[in-house]
């Protein structure tokens, strides 16, 4: 039975523990922030397109911060739900507590490029690996509501620290746990970094300039923002993806805009972020893709701008947090 820690428990966070749990191989430790109480009390209420309906469901601990969860250590797999977002915390600081080196592997459920490079840095005696998660849920409160089937890419970030055949056993390990509990589909991916960069192109374009905009995915398009704006972000995207190495199809930008309906009135998670008041990915999405654009060269003015103006948008956040 593999002991694992999930720190982050929203709504991807709950899908990951449910699916560990239904694995029978695994039990899992949750750590939740501002619904600890509601959750200890009532459970998860948990409406999922892929697991049904449950009522008041728990993993096998629950508790309120990452210290509090030494206790049920040490961890075989510590599996990161918050998102990265180095300019306002340490991920590798906020973890650490239950991070035994050679021993715990770290999980990242997380957007964005270069975000292991810290982890394999801060704890180069441990496997990292992350995940690239094709899903919607939302939660509130204690209610989270799973409405896109699950779709998972887990690969290693490969590093010196240990042994390479090491890390990919305790990557397929994880994977083959998950793939226990049911997920639509789970997929272990020797190169993860591909199937980073490949989520980067909607990242970067439709959840920055959305959140730039205030427009839903389909307001987007039929405001007139796929010429101006759209088309043109992706293509940057493309530009960097092919400087870096990673070689994606010719019509890569048209499929992600064709795979978007102008119909749709989806929001995508920053936006939503910053409606709430709540700091932004910009660093992990954008952040890391303009510094590999400017080591390689390519030129980004429709990124440079919105990551410039976004940076602007954070700070003023930030600020309100803080007072």
């Amino acid at each position: 039975m593999l002991n694992i820690c999930l720190i982050g428990c929203g709504g991807i966070g709950t899908i990951a523990s449910l699916v560990l749990e239904k694995s029978k191989r695994a039990k899992v430790t949750a750590v939740l922030r501002s619904n600890y109480d509601l959750v200890l009390e009532k459970g998860l209420d948990i409406d999922s397109i892929d697991h049904g309906k449950l009522v008041g469901w728990k993993p096998s601990a629950i508790v309120r911060s990452v210290e509090d969860a030494v206790q049920g250590g040490p961890y075989d797999y510590a599996v990161v739900c918050i998102k990265a977002l180095p300019d306002v915390y340490s991920v590798p600081e906020i973890i650490s507590p239950v991070i035994t080196p050679g021993v715990t592997s770290i999980v990242l459920i997380q957007n964005g490029i270069d975000i292991e490079l810290p982890l394999i840095k801060a704890f180069p005696e441990c496997t990292v690996m992350s995940v690239v998660s094709h899903t919607g849920t939302r939660i509130t409160g204690n209610f989270v509501y799973h409405e896109d089937r699950e779709k998972l890419f887990i690969g290693a970030h490969f590093h010196p620290g240990l042994p390479k055949q090491r890390q990919i056993d305790d990557t397929k390990l994880y994977v083959e746990t998950y793939l226990a509990g049911g997920p639509t589909a789970c997929i272990y991916a020797e190169d993860i970094v591909f199937y980073r960069w490949r989520k980067l192109f909607w990242n970067g374009a439709f959840n920055t300039l959305c959140t730039l905009t205030g427009l839903d995915v389909g307001s987007l398009q039929k405001g007139g923002g796929t010429e101006t704006l759209l088309r043109p972000a992706l293509l940057e995207i493309y530009e960097v993806t092919r400087a870096a190495g990673y070689i994606f199809p010719e019509d890569m930008v048209e499929k992600t805009i064709s795979d978007t309906p102008p119909t749709s009135p989806f929001k995508p998670s920053m936006q939503v972020d910053l409606e709430k008041g709540n700091p932004l990915e910009i660093e992990p999405i954008l952040g890391g893709l303009l510094r590999h654009a400017k080591e390689l060269g390519v030129a980004t003015p429709i990124l440079s701008t919105a990551y410039n103006v976004l940076k602007l948008v954070q700070w003023k956040l930030i600020q309100a947090r803080r007072s």
